[in-house]
């Protein structure tokens, strides 16, 4: 159990405490100097008066003893052993604290569980999914956040700054057609489940569904390309050889020819010179081949190297954050074909402002700092 002292016991060691210094006062005197003070109680002046003139007779900071029988079931050791059960403890339920009571025969049913949880201010909160991090991934987020703050600047106002120069640029995870499905959130109302039709009720889910991959970059002056991003999923498959029916994978040479064909020029639209700006792409081993890094080279003075920058900060990269809200926006969503959902996600990208874009490059020294700050472990949103 706390042992701290609640807010309404502070209360009364204070009036005590005045009482206790200046004999003379009655209860209208101590309300005068409380009601005086920065943060007051919410009381009106003779509410505030007779509150104080019961605590000077009763002369004590407890609560007084409860009338009637003693408790049996919500009793302290019954409080002891729900918080000892419950705090701090994965995978543990309100149930599994009923089940634990029954089997060492105290007493303690659902209601007076969830009583006492509320009685100790405890909730409930889902765990965040988080990319996987060992040891080393750990030190390695840190040793690269530190390089990059040094490199491009912690503070927009330093003329050290140069996050407004960066491109930074991904593919996004897979969009399907079929949209994603919360068993506990995605519910349907009524006074009976026979009156909910089939169509209403039911989640129809293809084991393979339909979908298709982007490729898309942010800067302060907006989302590259301003008109949606590239469905990269239709360029490699066009790519492939008309006879080769076989399953197509990217290469570095693919990669490289995608950059020289499809981002390079979609940037060029929304930059004017790009030897301005910094590039930065992911730390595939496929983007670190030679053929890639020459075509990078070719058109961008400056990038992000690979000794800098880190396989694991995709909670720092604004551009997941990008294809995050877009994920979300398809959540419980169901398409009839790819088209409507390239369109839809075309016209999602295109609500994103200049503003959100520059406001969001803003923040990656903020995050490189938390994974500082937090040695190395997921950074989650502010």
């Amino acid at each position: 159990m706390s042992t701290s002292i609640s807010l309404e016991e502070q209360f009364r060691g204070l009036v005590l405490s005045l009482k206790e210094m200046n004999p003379t006062w009655m209860a209208c005197d101590i309300a005068d100097e409380v009601q005086s003070y920065e943060n007051p109680p919410r009381l009106r002046r003779d509410a505030l008066r007779r509150k104080i003139n019961r605590i000077l007779r009763r002369g004590t900071i407890k609560d007084k003893p409860r009338c009637g029988a003693p408790r049996t079931v919500r009793t302290k050791q019954l409080k002891k052993t729900v918080k000892r059960l419950l705090h701090l403890t994965r995978g543990q339920s309100q149930r599994k604290v009923v089940s634990y009571l029954k089997r060492n025969n105290i007493k303690g049913e659902k209601t007076s569980v969830q009583r006492v949880t509320k009685e100790l201010n405890l909730k409930p909160f889902k765990l965040r999914k988080a990319q996987k991090l060992s040891r080393m991934n750990r030190v390695r987020r840190v040793a690269c956040a530190k390089q990059l703050i040094k490199k491009f600047g912690a503070r927009k106002a330093r003329s050290k700054w140069q996050w407004n120069r960066i491109i930074n640029t991904d593919f996004s995870g897979i969009f399907t057609i079929e949209g994603y499905y919360n068993s506990k959130n995605d519910v349907v109302y009524a006074e009976n489940s026979s009156e909910i039709s089939p169509d209403l009720r039911n989640a129809s889910i293809s084991k393979y569904p339909v979908g298709v991959m982007f490729w898309g970059a942010i800067c302060t002056k907006g989302l590259i390309p301003q008109d949606g991003p590239i469905n990269f999923t239709q360029w490699l498959r066009d790519q492939r050889p008309k006879n080769n029916s076989k399953r197509f994978y990217m290469t570095g040479e693919l990669y490289a020819k995608f950059l020289d064909e499809e981002a390079i020029p979609a940037i060029a639209e929304v930059v004017e010179d790009q030897d301005e700006f910094i590039f930065q792409d992911d730390q595939d081993s496929k983007h670190r081949t030679k053929v890639a890094m020459n075509v990078i080279a070719d058109h961008f003075e400056e990038r992000i190297e690979p000794d800098d920058g880190d396989a694991k900060f995709a909670d720092v990269w604004p551009i997941e954050n990008v294809w995050g809200m877009l994920k979300e926006k398809t959540r419980a969503q169901t398409f009839d074909n790819l088209d409507s959902l390239v369109d839809f996600i075309s016209l999602e990208w295109q609500k994103i402002t200049p503003e959100q874009c520059e406001a969001m490059i803003d923040k990656i020294p903020k995050r490189l700092a938390q994974v500082i700050q937090r040695d190395g472990n997921q950074v989650y949103k502010d």
